[in-house]
């Protein structure tokens, strides 16, 4: 079977939307987290406030349409891709292994960002995220679940339509 590029694309940017949703709440909860700062900060400086949030999500969703097509790869590779429930299940497989790869880089994400680290605007969030909060490493591999769900069930149900 032969991927299908566009609806990678869609079943990443939307599965993004949910992530970055999740992220927003979370931060509406009191929760330290916000990702799109983060990575809009790594290109423009804090003075410049809707550049930041500006690039910062398109960032966000390049990285997760660029992952959408990754997933549907490796859905294809799998079999998965034309079945929602095999798709939804093995994107909730991709979401941990995702999670868990995005928590390790996360310890060494001060060497790699301008403004992290000590004495600078953003603080290194440490291995997992763990110097943010407790409950860092679990809400990080969750939300990738939520993306790998997301991104599996629309790139099926785009395919098989």
């Amino acid at each position: 079977m032969e991927i299908v590029w566009s609806q990678a694309i869609i079943a990443g940017l939307v599965g993004t939307a949910l992530m970055t949703l999740a992220i927003f709440a979370g931060r509406v909860m009191g929760l330290q987290t916000d990702m799109v700062r983060i990575l809009g900060l790594a290109f423009v400086s804090e003075e410049h406030k809707r550049q930041v949030y500006g690039i910062g999500l398109v960032v966000h969703f390049l990285f997760g349409a660029i992952f959408g097509i990754l997933y549907a790869l490796v859905l294809t590779a799998v079999g998965a891709a034309t079945f929602v429930g095999a798709a939804a299940a093995w994107g909730a497989v991709f979401g941990v292994v995702h999670g868990l790869g995005v928590g390790g880089l996360l310890g060494a994400l001060p060497a790699l960002h301008p403004r992290m680290g000590s004495g600078q605007v953003l603080e290194a969030p440490g291995f997992f995220g763990r110097r943010v909060g407790v409950g860092m490493p679990i809400a990080l591999v969750l939300l990738h679940v939520v993306y790998g769900v997301t991104a599996g069930v629309i790139y099926s149900v785009g395919i098989i339509t």
